[in-house]
């Protein structure tokens, strides 16, 4: 009775034990995963796998990467801003948007003149109601730019020069915002790696890559 006794005791010691090395090794898997959420390549290095190091080397390219491109898109809005106010005499206490920077690239000026922007509403506003004076006269005057918005280019240089300024912003802000998936997906690639490197999951295999707008694609294979 005793001997039979003894036996369970051990087998549930042994058991218990087992049980034990399993839920410590999820554990450890469970905080590579977190690390390598946190700072990519970190989990990867604490399981002692050297992929680590290019999860994190790529890690620092992108953030320097981001950080330079949106330091020169502000530099080069402050930059079109100051054009602007020099060559376009707009008032510099105007609450600008981005729509009339964008108007400010299409037409030379802001008036009822040939190659105005109000000029353009003018059209537009035939266009809608041919047959209605009031309803073209309305919609005139609730698109059109006052006096208080005006902008006017010296010369078409001036304006080409600015416009060059304006499509360097909207490439820089394209470039920030595909570094943010690839670092997005950098993250989530390491905590993957981090799981594989803590002995589970050793076929697996994730990539980003690039479709022709420059959109990260992110893909997973397994090899059975």
């Amino acid at each position: 009775m005793n001997i039979v006794f003894n036996r369970k005791i051990i087998l549930i010691l042994i058991l218990i034990s087992m049980a034990s090395l399993v839920i410590a090794k999820e554990v450890n898997i469970k905080t590579h995963m977190l690390r390598s959420a946190i700072v990519p390549g970190w989990g990867e290095l604490a399981a002692g796998n050297k992929t680590g190091f290019i999860f994190l080397a790529s890690e620092i390219v992108l953030l320097s990467s981001r950080f330079y491109f949106v330091e020169e898109a502000d530099l080069k809005a402050k930059a079109s801003y100051n054009y602007a106010v020099k060559y376009a005499h707009i008032n510099p206490d105007m609450n600008i948007t981005d729509e009339y920077y964008y108007h400010m690239s299409r037409y030379m000026n802001s008036s009822f003149n040939t190659g105005g922007y109000n000029a353009y509403i003018v059209e537009i506003a035939k266009a809608k109601f041919p047959d209605d004076p009031e309803a073209q006269t309305q919609y005139i005057e609730d698109n059109k730019y006052s006096d208080d918005e005006y902008w006017g280019w010296d010369d078409a240089v001036k304006q080409n020069k600015y416009s060059i300024l304006r499509k360097r912003i909207t490439q820089y802000g394209d470039y920030t915002k595909a570094i943010t998936g690839v670092i997005i997906a950098n993250h989530i690639i390491s905590v993957l790696n981090a799981f594989r490197a803590s002995s589970r999951l050793k076929n697996l295999n994730a990539q980003v890559q690039f479709d022709s707008n420059m959109n990260p694609v992110f893909t997973l294979q397994y090899k059975f």
